[in-house]
């Protein structure tokens, strides 16, 4: 969280690995997020539908959602699923900020966490495809060391990283421990609003 930007008076929110019984939060934030938000994170326009679907699969083997929680609730994700077999060596990557939520350093640090679970995963190349107008995307792509491309009017980060070493090991080791106490905060948070 070194990098987020708080204003006085605002919650601060963690970053951490959504679980698979919290992948009804992802479908709620996809579902809060604004048209045109919603239009740049799917790159064309989908029914509350298909996020239904999509979200249910969030949790999926292969794949790793993390999210930025702020009071209980998901206000940003950022996701890694593997292209075409589980356990390949590429995996796409797509992030999404609520709007009350952009431009405080929150997708650049959901960036660096996909990235430090790519490499303990041994994946070699990462591909985040934006809209050409999501120039926040191409920034955090760009600050990470991506080559950007244009492609059929997007734009194609190609990410390649460094193998994992101790590091990145120990860091997410220590992460995914705090994880399950992380989600009971949240969850009571939830549980409080609700009553």
């Amino acid at each position: 969280m070194d990098d987020i930007t708080i204003t006085p008076g605002e919650a601060a929110g963690t970053i951490r690995r959504v679980l698979r019984s919290e992948t009804h939060l992802i479908e709620s934030h996809l579902l809060r997020l604004e048209g045109d938000a919603r239009r740049r994170r799917f790159g064309h326009d989908v029914s509350d539908h298909f996020i239904h679907t999509y979200a249910l699969h969030g949790a999926d083997l292969g794949n790793l959602t993390f999210g930025y929680f702020c009071d209980g609730e998901i206000r940003a994700i950022a996701e890694l699923r593997q292209s075409g077999r589980a356990f390949g060596h590429t995996a796409e990557v797509a992030f999404s900020v609520e709007r009350p939520y952009s431009g405080k350093g929150i997708g650049t640090q959901l960036m660096g966490r996909i990235i430090r679970a790519a490499r303990n995963r041994g994946l070699q190349h990462l591909l985040l495809v934006c809209l050409r107008d999501n120039v926040k995307m191409q920034a955090i792509a760009r600050h990470y060391g991506a080559d950007l491309k244009i492609e059929d009017g997007s734009i194609v980060a190609a990410i390649i990283r460094k193998h994992a070493d101790y590091e990145s090991y120990a860091s997410e080791f220590l992460d995914d421990r705090m994880v399950f106490m992380q989600a009971a905060f949240d969850w009571q948070t939830r549980l409080a609003r609700m009553n």
